[in-house]
């Protein structure tokens, strides 16, 4: 019955101290709230990039994903909300927007990302990127309370060739 109690104790005792173990072994560059997140993805607001936004009807270009890096295309293909602007940041760094049914793309090297759209909102998404692939990430639309809301999600291969072959590339200019 005493080894009972003393294994029963050590469960017990494992129990409460690994999550403490845990804490304490956490990755301290890993955001620790979603205001953290949100940061880490969007950069500070007051560096937030306006743009002039366009849609080439003329053409339609595609990436070649390179051996050393990621190939990322970020679709809108809903004209929902048309005219509002849906941008998208990564790593604090804004890289571009769309509109409605339109799409855009840059490589990034590999390793985990935070990705930003922002429309009336802002959605994140982290998202582990191998060199040598291809990324699709929809930024949805849906109805907000003054204009357009947008969530990002990635989505499969098919689904992501798919949305782009219908969707025009998105031009724009920073303001």
């Amino acid at each position: 019955m005493a080894l009972f109690r003393r294994c029963f104790a050590a469960v017990v005792i494992l129990l409460f101290a690994l999550p403490i173990i845990a804490a304490a072994q956490k990755d301290e560059s890993a955001p620790s709230s979603s205001k953290d997140l949100e940061l880490k993805a969007c950069g500070p607001e007051d560096k937030e990039v306006k743009y002039v936004a366009d849609t080439d009807k003329g053409t339609h270009p595609t990436g070649t994903p390179a051996a050393d890096t990621a190939l990322i295309y970020v679709i809108r293909s809903t004209m929902l909300g048309n005219k509002v602007q849906s941008k998208l940041a990564v790593d604090g760094e804004w890289k571009g927007v769309n509109r409605g049914n339109n799409y855009f793309f840059f490589t990034l090297k590999p390793g985990e990302h935070y990705f930003c759209a922002r429309a009336e909102n802002r959605s994140v998404l982290v998202l582990t990127v191998e060199a040598g692939k291809t990324y699709y990430l929809a930024q949805r639309i849906h109805m907000g309370a003054w204009k357009a809301r947008t969530d990002l999600v990635a989505v499969d291969d098919a689904d992501g060739q798919k949305e782009l072959a219908k969707a025009h590339p998105s031009t724009w200019t920073a303001k």
